[in-house]
């Protein structure tokens, strides 16, 4: 069933005027240019100050994107090449910063657009929370993140109608944008491997790998030390100021940090694969494994907030649980860019800032992601132990 008119409108609304009011907050002034160029330092420090800071819009002068390089072959970039390639063809689109920006806003907002009719499909009476939460403001435009959402909502709606194939190949793709949504993986194959589709769980995998060597191997063979620099970055990439590294831990390694992450993540697969196998939903598991994975991972960036965000509405977590990964994300968004102003103009505040409220911060958010995991995980056991409510269906038919 179609959703109400008022309310599909009520969510293009809501979607356009987060992401043009995002637009607009973070367009650079004229004073953070320097002979046309934006400068690094002048930009960081209007930006934090204003609470609008964007690597959109600092790496078109970081990354060298004005020159229209060929991503990876002549140009470093941090990011799979999905994103690399987006970012350049953005930056082909005009000659200068706000035009490049602007062809960024018009392809998330119809990404986001795209996502929230797929959510309409796949989770109707959720769907209209992605749109209306203010994460897209603060997010939208933060980083290339709507770019992997989009690819990963289209793989997982690909695989729920059957398009195996398809859904391969978008996973291939979001994998190589941003690499979360390869968490749908495992248990799209314990799923399938359930149901005995062995050939279809074999085309899946055949497709995924041809697609990841596709759009992997010329850029690999033309630099090959560019091309893994994403993965040479965030192996060496040092702790953030976050679960092992606060007022209350400090003191651990990076690679302690790595292999008691890595740990968490493989142990919860492992089991969530094995629950998959007898029957749980495949993107319950997957939720919950984001939820694990941001929470042990040595870096979390604010904006993964939002990956978090859109995997608990299709899971169908209770609608507190959104409230709360909205409000912590947006006490993230100002705890994060407040400390990164005082730390950048050396305010005597830094310190007791950090001292008193940055931590304070940072326990919020975890707090506010166990709570919403464990609070999810009591109401489905609730639900599925009530023989006067029917279970969830494994697989929603469209």
């Amino acid at each position: 069933m179609g959703q109400p008119l008022w309310k599909r409108a009520l969510a293009l609304l809501s979607i356009t005027v987060w992401l043009v009011w995002a637009y607009i907050r973070l367009l650079p002034p004229s004073n953070v240019f320097v002979h046309g160029h934006l400068s690094p330092s002048g930009y960081d420090l209007w930006s934090f100050q204003n609470l609008a800071y964007s690597d959109v819009v600092k790496l078109y002068q970081t990354r060298y994107l004005f020159m229209h390089l060929m991503p990876y072959i002549h140009n470093l970039i941090e990011y799979p090449v999905v994103t690399g390639v987006f970012m350049s063809l953005m930056a082909e689109v005009g000659h200068s910063l706000t035009s490049y920006f602007f062809a960024t806003l018009i392809v998330f907002w119809m990404i986001a657009v795209l996502v929230y009719f797929l959510l309409e499909r796949l989770v109707p009476q959720q769907a209209i929370f992605f749109a209306v939460l203010p994460l897209l403001l603060v997010y939208g435009l933060l980083n290339w993140d709507l770019l992997g959402i989009g690819l990963m909502v289209v793989g997982w709606y690909l695989y729920q109608r059957e398009h195996f194939t398809a859904s391969a190949v978008f996973f291939a793709l979001g994998v190589f944008a941003k690499l979360f949504p390869i968490f749908f993986l495992p248990f799209i194959a314990a799923e399938l491997w359930r149901k005995r589709q062995t050939r279809t769980l074999t085309r899946m995998v055949v497709s995924f790998c041809a697609t990841a060597l596709v759009i992997n191997v010329p850029f690999a063979l033309g630099n090959l030390k560019n091309w893994s620099y994403f993965f040479t970055y965030n192996a060496t990439r040092s702790l953030g100021a976050d679960i092992y590294s606060n007022a209350w831990v400090h003191g651990v390694s990076i690679s302690a940090a790595d292999l008691f992450s890595l740990a968490m993540v493989v142990l919860a697969v492992l089991y969530l694969m094995w629950r998959v196998y007898r029957g749980q939903r495949v993107v319950d598991a997957t939720a919950f494994t984001f939820v694990v994975f941001f929470f042990f991972n040595k870096v979390y960036s604010p904006q993964y907030t939002l990956w978090v965000f859109v995997l608990v509405i299709l899971a169908e977590w209770p609608v507190w649980t959104y409230l709360i990964i909205s409000l912590f994300g947006l006490a993230d968004y100002v705890n994060s860019f407040t400390t990164l102003y005082l730390v950048t103009v050396r305010s005597p505040a830094a310190d007791w800032y950090l001292g008193h409220i940055f931590g304070l911060g940072l326990l919020f958010r975890y707090i506010g992601l166990a709570a919403s995991g464990i609070g999810s995980a009591i109401s489905r056991h609730g639900r599925a132990a009530d023989p006067t409510r029917p279970s969830l269906p494994l697989t929603r038919v469209l």
